[in-house]
């Protein structure tokens, strides 16, 4: 991300759209990409574990995981209007005091935060342009696993980015989406010492599961 990600995650990811996701969480549950990081944070078979999610949104995989699997999770989002939105829900749900909220770009305040059990990235990985960065400094602090979804290699995820991409910019919008090779992201992670030990794909989603 570039140094004014927050300014330019706040003017992309409104609170309008953040409440609107909110609804759907609460009629339908978690996404489907969502739903598969779940399940293959609880394969792993942790109780009382210690979870950072970066780019959590509204906060859905840690309004679900403290239900079973986490006792407190840490919430990095460049978005103020998810942050709010997430920080309401918590209180809700009666997860306030185990969530701390950070708005940030996590790859700026990453060496400031305490190694966890498990990271997770829903959605994350193709909002940043140096993804070597962000997998680096995640991987850092993750004791046990990273569970992350990224958009899948194929000629119609190619040609969908490239129109998202043109449309911003005739908007005048700075962010920008990217398609980064799944083989280096492997690899990375791989030389940070997490081996991928479970994939699933959707139409657009990948989702993989990385162990130590």
């Amino acid at each position: 991300m570039p140094c004014n990600c927050c300014e330019i995650e706040n003017n992309t990811f409104t609170e309008v759209e953040a409440k609107a996701n909110l609804r759907d969480y609460r009629r339908r549950g978690p996404a489907k990409q969502t739903r598969l990081i779940l399940a293959a944070v609880r394969s792993l078979g942790l109780k009382d574990a210690a979870l950072l999610d970066i780019g959590g949104g509204i906060g859905t995989i840690h309004h679900e995981l403290l239900n079973d699997v986490a006792r407190e999770a840490t919430h990095v989002d460049a978005s103020s209007a998810y942050l709010k939105v997430a920080t309401e829900e918590a209180k809700r749900l009666g997860h306030e005091a185990q969530v701390k909220f950070i708005h940030a770009d996590f790859t700026d305040v990453a060496d400031e935060l305490p190694q966890v059990d498990v990271v997770t990235l829903d959605r994350v990985v193709c909002c940043y342009p140096n993804f070597r960065e962000l997998l680096k400094a995640a991987s850092s602090k993750s004791r046990k696993a990273i569970a992350l979804t990224y958009p899948r290699e194929t000629w119609y995820v190619r040609i969908g980015l490239k129109a998202i991409n043109f449309f911003q910019w005739l908007r005048n919008n700075p962010f920008r989406v990217f398609l980064h090779s799944v083989n280096e992201m492997e690899a990375l992670l791989n030389a940070e010492g997490l081996e991928k030990v479970s994939v699933k794909q959707l139409l657009i989603w990948e989702m993989a599961l990385y162990r130590r």
